[in-house]
């Protein structure tokens, strides 16, 4: 077979290759993306329309809020329904980036659209639907990071892994609106257009784009402060990697109207303020523009320099520089403008699993991750990303491959130190994997299309006289470097020539290659297909709503467990439209939302010592307890569910409220408070008002109470709602009448006070000290 139809049928194996791989591309992406909607639909199908969990509670009705009054009054909403008798300004408090989306999507349906859609529909479906914007973006960055000749399948295998992808569906099923299932995609966005910007030195405009996504994302979730930093560590990574000589104009522009136009739109939201140029964990970003002025400043300098001057300008330069970095971190500090790391970042530094913030700790997704989870939510991802980390960090670098490399890198260390946290390494884990398999599944193709080398007797002899030539010329080549003498080290094997020899065995027996190449494909469809049947395993648990429980009867049959709904229902049904309703922060949300009555705590968290005084009141003895109590509520909810086989509830709980409440109130002693192995709870847990209200008429040894009467009790025994009996209407009317408000000059910022009856009580506290 001559070279020249050689040539031309390689020439129409690669034509062939390339549409038949674009078409596979094409159908896998749409393929994916709309699994990505279908696959987090589980609970709508199951449960209905159903908003889950706390947190989204809050934001559906802050939501609502916003719809129904509009945007003025909604960042001048001071609720007093909520943290009572303090109440909270919602506007100043909130991320609002999900309730300004969904509002926007809801106008336009009803307004412009015309379509006949609840704000409830909105707000289910939207983490759905965002979830497809997610995967584009985690596609556009495996994009990037591809060499030429695998961007495509990149992009196809980033797309395809985020969609389904556990550590993504875990804050994207649809009703789980809170501010992580758009958050990702903000996150993803800022990523990518971030990258982008680096392609190439006339592409750094696009770090407008990058910043308007960091925008949106800081409206959105706290988490915006890894974006920034993320952003920031790669900047550095790259400057260091690049050193003086080769530095990257590109990249210092990039970076620079990213920082400063991020930074500048980021202090406009009303939650963040001046956080950016007042918080620690924000300053490493600023200091990283620092570093690059000056290895701007040095590359300028090395033009107009001779090589030994520049070397010892170079030296001074790093010598003073690192001082000054030094003094400016020392005067930051001093000054006291700088506020310190929070507690959960703290967290993150400490070997130990625990912040040391009792409220911090008592949430259980900030707890340390467990190694099993890795596998649990990436299965072979997590094996396959760190491959293709190594891959980005060194085999042909370029600025995406870096981002992906340390983007992985820092979600797994981060995804270490809290559960939570697993989150951020999903879009990391996605497109560093994305890498990895688009190498592996081009080279598939490759040998899949080029199949007729082992088995046409024409092509394979051309192969083999190829192989020969080539051995010959690798053979004369040795022989004059030998005549000229270099060629002794050549008869030696050394493991520097290790990818050479794999190499030149592999062209030389394309047999064994196909074979291989087979296998390959086999094992990888057996490892994708169990993977994608956990993908879907795992997406109906995630999307079981902890509203709404399910369990099987003794026949087999499964059974909704609505107790939850049911028993705020009959708050909003059965009581006063002022009541009053005390019950642990966990539920706060739903009581506001579903029962549509005042609450004295929520999820919120944003007082500590407010807290902690709820619970004293609930691990007090009743008589004490009530002392408080009478001033603060009306009614006391309490879960229940243990009688109902779900041990999780209240008295669960009550070791934290008990440490909670110890962490202000000195007179409450934690370690007292508990139910030992064998389910005996210490007496002090037993002389508590929060057991008596929980086991009373359940446990023999619950004497009647006294100042409490049970008006409600769950269908499974899940929720029991007690009255408050000998309220005090004095303190009750002082805050209902607005007098304990503390109005600012604008008039609508009205902080409350306490009842002047719980001064005595409130004495006793000791601020929180982290």
């Amino acid at each position: 077979m001559d070279a020249v139809k050689m040539e031309r049928i390689k020439a129409s194996e690669k034509a062939l290759r390339d549409t038949l791989l674009g078409a596979v591309r094409v159908v896998i992406v749409t393929l994916s993306l709309i699994t990505s909607y279908q696959i987090r639909l589980f609970a709508v199908e199951r449960y209905g329309r159903v908003i889950h969990e706390f947190d989204p509670w809050f934001n559906f009705r802050a939501t609502q809020y916003l719809v129904d009054n509009g945007w003025n009054k909604f960042f001048t909403w001071y609720d007093h329904s909520v943290w009572y008798p303090l109440g909270r300004p919602v506007g100043t408090t909130i991320y609002p980036g999900m309730q300004v989306t969904a509002a926007s999507i809801y106008h336009v349906l009803t307004g412009w659209l015309g379509v006949d859609v609840s704000l409830n529909d909105v707000c289910v479906f939207l983490p759905a639907g965002f979830s497809v914007l997610a995967c584009i973006f985690t596609g556009g960055i495996a994009f990037e990071a591809a060499v030429k000749g695998r961007k495509w399948s990149a992009f196809t295998a980033g797309c395809g892994l985020m969609s389904v992808l556990p550590a993504h569906l875990m804050r994207s099923v649809a009703g789980a609106f809170d501010n992580e299932c758009i958050a990702v995609t903000a996150m993803t966005a800022t990523f990518y257009w971030w990258v982008r910007s680096l392609r190439d030195e006339k592409s750094w405009a696009i770090a407008f784009i990058a910043a308007v996504s960091y925008f949106y994302m800081v409206a959105a979730w706290g988490g915006y402060t890894f974006v920034l930093n993320m952003v920031g560590v790669h900047a550095a990574a790259q400057l260091i990697v690049n050193g003086a000589k080769n530095f990257s104009w590109n990249l210092y522009k990039a970076y620079t109207i990213f920082y400063f136009m991020g930074t500048a739109l980021a202090i406009r939201v009303p939650v963040v303020g001046w956080m950016p140029l007042q918080s620690m964990e924000q300053m490493g970003p600023v200091f990283v523009l620092v570093i690059a002025n000056l290895y701007a400043f040095v590359h300028v300098q090395s033009k107009k320099m001779g090589e030994r001057e520049f070397s010892i300008f170079r030296r001074r330069v790093v010598v003073y520089g690192v001082a000054g970095i030094f003094a400016l971190l020392l005067a930051i500090v001093q000054s006291g403008k700088v506020g310190p790391l929070s507690a959960r970042v703290r967290g993150l530094f400490v070997p130990h699993t625990r912040t040391g913030n009792p409220l911090v700790d008592s949430v259980a997704e900030h707890q340390a991750t467990q190694g099993d989870v890795y596998f649990k939510y990436f299965h072979f991802n997590i094996f396959t990303g760190a491959v293709g980390m190594v891959m980005c960090a060194f085999h042909k670098r370029s600025p995406a491959r870096l981002f992906v490399a340390v983007n992985f890198f820092v979600a797994m260390y981060f995804s270490s130190k809290m559960m939570r946290l697993v989150l951020l390494l999903g879009p990391a884990c996605a497109a560093a994997s994305a890498v990895a398999l688009a190498a592996l599944y081009e080279w598939i193709a490759d040998e899949a299309m080029t199949v007729m080398e082992a088995i046409d007797p024409e092509r394979k002899r051309a192969a083999e006289q190829a192989a020969a030539k080539a051995k010959e010329d690798v053979s004369r080549a040795a022989r004059r470097a030998e005549k000229k003498g270099f060629g002794k080290s050549t008869k030696h094997f050394r493991i520097s020539d290790t990818p050479a020899y794999i190499t030149k065995w592999f062209r030389d027996n394309p047999d064994a290659r196909k074979a291989i190449a087979a296998i390959v494909f086999a094992v990888c469809f057996s490892i994708g297909t169990s993977f994608l049947n956990r993908c879907w395993i795992m997406a109906k648990g995630m999307s079981e709503p902890s509203i709404m429980l399910r369990a099987r009867n003794r026949d087999g049959s499964i059974v909704v467990l609505d107790d939850f709904r049911e028993s705020y229902w009959w708050l909003r049904d059965n009581t006063p439209e002022d009541a009053r309703v005390m019950a642990w922060w966990d539920y706060g949300y739903q009581i506001n939302g579903l029962g549509n009555r005042t609450t004295v705590a929520d999820g919120n968290t944003w007082n500590h010592e407010h807290i902690a005084l709820l619970g004293k009141c609930l691990v007090s003895p009743e008589l004490e307890g009530h002392h408080i109590v009478r001033h603060l509520a009306d009614y006391v909810l309490v879960w229940t569910t243990r009688f109902a086989g779900f041990h999780g509830d209240d008295l669960a709980k009550a070791p934290h409220m008990a440490r909670i409440a110890g962490s202000v109130y000195k007179d409450v002693h934690p370690t007292d408070f508990y139910v030992d192995e064998m389910g005996r709870p210490s007496d002090y847990m037993r002389q508590s008002l929060l057991y008596r209200l929980h086991s009373y008429g359940k446990a023999a040894d619950v004497e009647p109470l006294e100042k409490y009467e049970e008006v409600f009790q769950s269908k499974n025994s899940m929720v029991r709602i007690w009255k408050v009996l000998e309220v005090d209407e004095e303190s009750k009317e002082y805050v209902r009448s607005g007098a304990n408000r503390q109005c600012d000059a604008g008039g609508w910022y009205c902080p409350g006070v306490y009842p002047e009856a719980l001064e005595d009580v409130l004495k006793g506290k000791v601020d929180y000290q982290q």
